[in-house]
């Protein structure tokens, strides 16, 4: 077994974790935002108010969760965890899509409650905390809005933002429909419609987080494509135990065994196989085991996704 030691120091090297200053300040804004959310909601008594400074407080958590994850992230490989503390960003996520899944189901029970007695509610402080929010929660968007994109840790934490931001506008439009119609059922109504949307966010964290957890292949990779182009290379004979997972977020690991024709240099292969998966299917780690004949593999058979045609071969 070997791989390619200008894989490894190259790859350790690429990993970025979750940056810190966007998430830092995020965290410091939304959690002034709650304490000064809090005092008004106690102040006046508003139950919509204290809500939404409850959902302010739980982006605060999930921030909080997602800069302890990426922390943990940079912690180098041991003898413990040979792969590092990459994976501790995919429990993050983890954490924060549970947390958000729990959060929209509560939302969606107090809705529910709600429906069967809607209470009249003073819109004036409403409007002067839900101002507030918008301004601190869309700079805190802005803010980690891009490294959402590509990090799942982040993701989660976006989440909890975008619940608070829309939990803001929906004060607004809540407070100005009940001033000017009395309509008071628009509360509940609208409140439980943006549970099912959290609810909708949760289920995409989660499973993308199992899939990771399961050491899934990566939805972007063709696995059966990757196979092909290294049965196309000169002196391979088969392609056996392929394997593909996600180490983190952005970062996708494969190995395989590569058998190799009479008169093959081993070292040859190895290097040109190991070229095509960088190069053209963009893997973060490459490990590779070339051999000339297939070793005594019984009883990983269901393991191994190209078992069928090595019965086939031989």
């Amino acid at each position: 077994m070997s791989a390619e030691k200008e894989t490894h120091i190259g790859g350790h090297g690429l990993h970025m974790p979750t940056s810190g200053r966007g998430m830092v300040i995020s965290a410091w804004l939304t959690g002034v935002y709650f304490i000064v959310e809090l005092g008004i909601g106690l102040w006046t008594g508003s139950i919509a108010v204290l809500s939404d400074a409850f959902h302010t407080f739980s982006a605060v958590g999930g921030i909080l969760v997602a800069l302890g994850a990426a922390r943990l992230s940079r912690r180098p490989a041991d003898a413990d965890f040979s792969f590092g503390w990459y994976r501790s960003e995919i429990l993050g996520a983890l954490v924060n899509g549970g947390f958000l899944a729990g959060m929209a189901l509560v939302v969606i029970y107090m809705a529910a409650m709600r429906l069967n007695a809607p209470i009249d509610l003073p819109t004036g402080p409403m409007l002067l905390a839900a101002a507030g929010g918008l301004v601190t929660e869309f700079i805190s968007l802005g803010l980690i809005w891009k490294q959402s994109q590509s990090d799942m840790n982040v993701r989660g934490a976006l989440w909890h933002i975008i619940q608070t931001f829309v939990g803001s506008l929906l004060i607004i439009v809540t407070a100005l429909v009940i001033r000017f119609t009395g309509f008071l059922m628009i509360d509940p109504l609208l409140g439980m419609a943006f549970g099912f949307v959290l609810l909708w966010a949760s289920w995409g964290i989660l499973r993308d987080a199992a899939r990771l957890l399961m050491e899934a292949t990566p939805s972007e990779i063709d696995l059966e494509s990757v196979i092909a182009d290294l049965e196309t290379l000169d002196g391979v004979r088969d392609v056996h135990h392929v394997h593909a997972w996600t180490l983190t977020s952005g970062r996708n690991v494969f190995s395989a065994h590569l058998r190799v024709g009479d008169g093959a240099d081993p070292q040859a292969v190895q290097r040109r196989a190991h070229r095509v998966l960088r190069e053209d299917h963009d893997f973060f780690f490459v490990t590779l085991q070339t051999e000339t004949e297939c070793l005594d593999e019984r009883g990983a058979e269901m393991i191994d996704i190209t078992s069928d045609r090595q019965a086939g071969n031989g």
